[in-house]
């Protein structure tokens, strides 16, 4: 039977590759040009947010939150593109050095989710914007899922027992629900019900953190 690793290990994990993907895909969506600046301040507070909760377990994450905060406010000069970048690696950096090669599968899931659902929000505010950037980062959800299932079996595969077995398992059923979500949110997306689309998203977004959480308590058993 493997120990189980202390939750606080477990936490820390989660809000770190949470910071990174939230970070890195609403970098990528700034560099389209097409969503007006104001949805990336809810982008980079998020990532502030996030990164100073990760801090309190992994101090390096405290630098992501501050780079948050700074290019929150580099966005009333239009500079927030680079720096968004900026703070997009030195997520991923943090990330590398405070856990495992996992961790990259959960900032993808994460970071695909959330960067979808706070997009549903703006489209309230920028009624015009059209549906395509939202459904890129739908396909990116996608691609997320399979990912990060991938990266769960191989946990199983690799050394399937005790609490990686059961957390590894219920990592995979939980992204496995959350297909049938995605598919429900590709066609409102498709429909331009983004409304109903983005309360969809809110309800994968729990279930996926129950998947990042139990994924990453296999990994670090």
């Amino acid at each position: 039977m493997l120990d189980i690793p202390p939750p606080t290990d477990v936490i820390t994990l989660v809000f770190l590759a949470w910071t990174a993907g939230t970070a890195s895909l609403g970098a990528l969506t700034r560099t389209w040009g097409e969503v007006d600046a104001g949805h990336f301040k809810v982008v980079w507070l998020t990532v502030a947010g996030l990164g100073i909760a990760s801090g309190f377990g992994y101090r390096p994450a405290f630098i992501v939150g501050a780079l948050g905060l700074v290019t929150f406010a580099a966005i009333y000069r239009n500079l927030d593109a680079a720096s968004g970048v900026a703070t997009a690696l030195a997520a991923l950096v943090v990330l590398g050095f405070g856990g495992p090669a996992y961790g990259f599968a959960v900032a993808l899931l994460l970071g695909a989710v959330t960067n979808a659902m706070l997009l549903g929000h703006w489209h309230l505010n920028q009624p015009r914007l059209g549906t395509k950037p939202i459904a890129r980062l739908v396909w990116s959800l996608w691609i997320a899922l399979g990912v990060f299932i991938a990266a769960s079996a191989t946990l199983l595969v690799v050394s399937g027992a005790g609490v990686r077995s059961l957390g590894g398992a219920t990592a995979i059923a939980f992204t496995a629900f959350c297909g049938i979500l995605t598919a429900m949110v590709q066609h409102l997306v498709r429909t331009r019900s983004i409304m109903s689309a983005t309360g969809i998203l809110y309800l994968e977004i729990l279930m996926l953190l129950v998947s990042a959480f139990t994924g990453s308590l296999a990994a670090l058993a």
